[in-house]
């Protein structure tokens, strides 16, 4: 029988703990907080796991690491420092056969990734050319810009389903993957926690902003739902939802401080 309640706290990372300029600036007072607690923070994100190393490290993480959107998950080895990484979806080899033979076949317009090189990938993203060579390090997605009408898209993805390939929305890109989502990276984390601390009963708190991220916060106990600059936002169904007053870090941020206020008075550390 769990003895105390902790909680574990999921994010997203793309315009929901990093702003427009990949800098999570604004959120250090809660990321602070959270190392006072001891409260574990598990990245869970469309990014590759060679670009989540880099922030992990920055930011002194030593937590499980769920990249390319539930398709990857990359345990910390604790005596080495570096990560078992295990593909959770199809490999991105398989992904890339299937959708490259449908657009030689039915003409289908899009690019990804895979046809562009490390400097055109950082004009069309923002990206630097390092971090461009890190975020097309892909083991089991595959990103694509969309250039064809809504209808062929639509078809284009019935015709990945039948072979297990879902085509979900991001942040800028659209996202060739296998069935798991960043829900299976909650239950993978949740997993890896319980299993260190069984007496523990762990409240998850999620935070995102984008459709790719609905299913996370949907398995969350707690979802903060993180708004874009305009004010949109996406309305998932959770226990509880929690909406940030701003976009980015600076929503992250205060979001993650009214709960851990709410943490200190009924959670143990």
């Amino acid at each position: 029988m769990a003895t105390k309640k902790k909680f574990l706290v999921v994010t997203d990372l793309d315009s929901t703990l990093l702003d427009h300029n990949y800098n999570c600036d604004e959120a250090e007072p809660a990321l602070a907080c959270l190392r006072e607690l001891g409260l574990p923070l598990v990245l869970n994100s469309s990014k590759t796991v060679a670009e989540m190393e880099n922030l992990a490290m920055h930011l002194g993480l030593h937590s499980p690491l769920v990249a390319e959107n539930g398709g990857l998950l990359a345990i910390p080895n604790e005596s080495t420092g570096d990560y078992s990484v295990q593909i959770k979806g199809l490999p991105r080899k398989e992904i890339l056969e299937a959708a490259h033979n449908l657009r030689c076949q039915m003409g289908y317009k899009f690019e990804g990734f895979a046809d562009w090189s490390d400097q055109e990938l950082a004009e069309r993203s923002g990206l630097s050319i390092t971090q461009s060579k890190l975020s097309r390090a892909r083991l089991a997605t595959e990103p694509i810009s969309w250039n064809d009408t809504e209808p062929q898209r639509l078809e284009f993805a019935d015709q990945l389903g039948v072979l297990g390939i879902r085509m979900l929305r991001g942040g800028r890109f659209w996202h060739l993957m296998g069935a798991p989502d960043k829900a299976d990276g909650i239950a993978s984390a949740l997993e890896y926690y319980q299993e260190r601390e069984p007496d523990t009963d762990w409240l998850v708190i999620a935070l995102g902003d984008s459709a790719n991220d609905t299913a996370m916060l949907e398995a969350a106990d707690i979802a903060v739902v993180i708004p874009h600059a305009d004010g949109a936002h996406i309305s998932p169904k959770a226990p509880r939802v929690v909406h940030a007053s701003f976009p980015a870090s600076k929503g992250w941020n205060a979001a993650i401080l009214l709960l851990l206020d709410e943490c200190r008075e009924h959670c143990s550390t």
